[in-house]
């Protein structure tokens, strides 16, 4: 009996430790992540109309990135809101954010969408798609990199 109990308890032990501990991970929740994105989209659209500089800036993190067709990219959020400022002034009244699609993970977030702008006496100045990268800052979602064109044809250069 003493033979048989020794290799029995090494063995159980053995066998026991051995064993590997799955881990739980939760799945990327894209309904609870579109809520996310639709709150940040009214902001976006409420800081246009308030012409909020402060409030625009707390949408993008601070080593932010936003590619503008036909122009150099505007890096950091000092660029991004004197930008906005800039656009605001002259004539961008409105503005309008439409998530089509979400994907990635709890680290990065992808969304894909379509814009509208309208001026200060609400017609209609362009309308495109977008691409837009984010992160969480604090708990809050920040976008880190933009990325739009428009519907437009493009206007020809000047001879």
């Amino acid at each position: 009996m003493k033979k048989l109990f020794l290799p029995l308890l090494f063995g159980t032990i053995f066998f026991t430790s051995c064993q590997t501990k799955t881990e739980t991970k939760t799945a990327f929740d894209v309904e609870s992540i579109k809520k996310e994105l639709q709150t940040y989209n009214d902001e976006f659209a409420a800081t246009i109309t308030k012409k909020d500089s402060v409030a625009f800036g707390k949408l993008y993190a601070a080593d932010a990135v936003r590619m503008y067709p036909n122009r150099p990219e505007l890096v950091g959020k000092t660029d991004i809101v004197s930008d906005f400022s800039y656009a605001v002034s002259h004539g961008i009244g409105a503005g309008k954010l439409t998530t089509k699609e979400v994907m990635g993970d709890d680290n990065l977030i992808v969304e894909v969408g379509v814009y509208e702008l309208f001026g200060n006496d609400g017609a209609q100045l362009d309308k495109g798609k977008f691409i837009s990268l984010f992160k969480r800052v604090e708990g809050k979602l920040v976008s880190i990199r933009d990325i739009w064109n428009s519907d437009s044809p493009a206007v020809p250069m000047a001879k």
